[in-house]
């Protein structure tokens, strides 16, 4: 676990001072009794889609998992957020109908999960800015990408306030239909027209 930085969440007039931290693959069991728990939490299990022990061990391997742990609970996850740099057959931009030579250039925001104790104060939306705002930063990434259920309404409102655009719908994980988000970090003239924006 790699500390960042502070920052403070705030709901109406109460102050949450966190510490956002960078997990790594020692964290993993920390992380799925984290996700365990959340899925004993959603009533609607269609709006959230866990990922398997394999999946984890991927995504910290081939991405960044932020975490957002509380000053008054310095042990407990209050929110995660996992991004992806994809592989070729996982990719939305596959989906997006991007050329071949740029899905190398795609990251996901691949899974968020925040803890029920902790709801109200838009974490989910500032985490998901930050998980874009990294991307813009690796120096390679020019798609940020994400999918989700449309029953997930924080989800979607956390998505299009981390500058995503929802592009289009398309049957996933078992024919869900699901829109799917993009933003494009860096212009490429090539997909600007190939790209058609379909706000549903």
């Amino acid at each position: 676990m790699k500390p960042l930085y502070p920052l403070t969440f705030t709901k109406a007039d109460t102050s949450l001072p966190c510490q956002i931290v960078l997990l790594e693959e020692s964290e993993l069991p920390q992380i799925l009794s984290f996700q365990e728990y959340l899925c004993s939490c959603v009533q609607d299990k269609d709006t959230f889609v866990p990922l398997s022990e394999k999946e984890w061990r991927f995504l910290l391997s081939h991405g960044f998992t932020f975490a957002v742990m509380p000053d008054s609970h310095p042990e407990r996850f209050a929110y995660l957020l996992g991004c992806l740099y994809p592989s070729d057959e996982e990719n939305l931009g596959i989906d997006l109908g991007l050329p071949k030579e740029e899905l190398p250039f795609v990251g996901h925001l691949e899974i968020a999960m925040a803890d029920p104790d902790f709801r109200g104060y838009k974490m989910h939306s500032r985490m998901c800015q930050l998980g874009v705002e990294r991307f813009a930063q690796d120096g390679k990434t020019k798609y940020v990408c994400s999918t989700v259920s449309p029953r997930n309404t924080p989800s979607l409102k956390a998505l299009q306030s981390a500058g995503l655009e929802c592009m289009m719908e398309k049957e996933k994980y078992g024919g869900k239909l699901q829109p799917i988000f993009l933003e494009r970090l860096q212009e490429n003239p090539e997909c600007r027209e190939d790209l058609s924006v379909q706000l549903i």
